[in-house]
């Protein structure tokens, strides 16, 4: 129904992971990938410690990276697919899964309910599908295993309003209003430049 984008592994051994096991962190692979530089990770970072937030939520709210382009390395990273939500409609059977106060405080929504031979699993966006402490407490709430996706905080925060998740009447009638821009800054000479 979603039509899941899966996230491949590609680069080579030890790109995704470190040699001891460890994960990259995010901003270094995005430098691999030549998405951010020195200055950007920098200031990505000095926002990050300022505010407390993810270094991913540091880089879109200064906007030096492409949304998707985050998205995707983000997915290959914590090994799950990426999913755009955008107006696809969640079947309420699919929304009653979870408790609507879950899905507001955790920033999730229940996608699909597939069949297995183990059984059912429930297709859950995930902001931030690496924190394995949200991914157990949803699978807990929902009483069946969970395959994690990640969406884009806007995405799931859209599709949660425009469902009626959180006390928000339903709006199928809503509009959206675009983003100021949502092409990513360079920072050029000291001086931030909108690209």
């Amino acid at each position: 129904m979603f039509g899941y984008a899966q996230a491949g592994y590609g680069g080579p051994a030890g790109y995704w992971w470190g040699d001891v096991g460890m994960r990259v962190p995010l901003g270094q692979l995005l430098k691999r990938e030549g998405l951010v530089g020195d200055v950007q990770l920098a200031s990505a970072l000095a926002h990050q410690r300022k505010w407390g937030c993810r270094i991913g939520q540091s880089l879109l709210r200064l906007r030096l990276v492409d949304p998707d382009r985050l998205l995707a390395v983000a997915a290959r990273q914590a090994g799950v697919p990426v999913v755009h939500i955008g107006d696809r409609v969640v079947p309420a059977a699919v929304l009653r899964r979870l408790p609507e106060r879950l899905m507001m405080r955790r920033r999730v929504l229940p996608l699909d309910v597939l069949s297995g031979a183990r059984g059912p699993r429930l297709v859950v966006a995930f902001a931030a599908p690496d924190d394995l402490s949200i991914v157990d407490e949803v699978a807990f709430a929902a009483g069946i295993p969970v395959d994690p996706v990640l969406a884009s905080e806007e995405d799931i925060d859209s599709a949660l309003a425009r469902h009626g998740v959180g006390g928000a009447p339903r709006r199928p009638d809503a509009i959206e209003l675009p983003p100021a821009s949502d092409e990513p800054m360079q920072l050029v000479n000291g001086i931030l430049l909108q690209a």
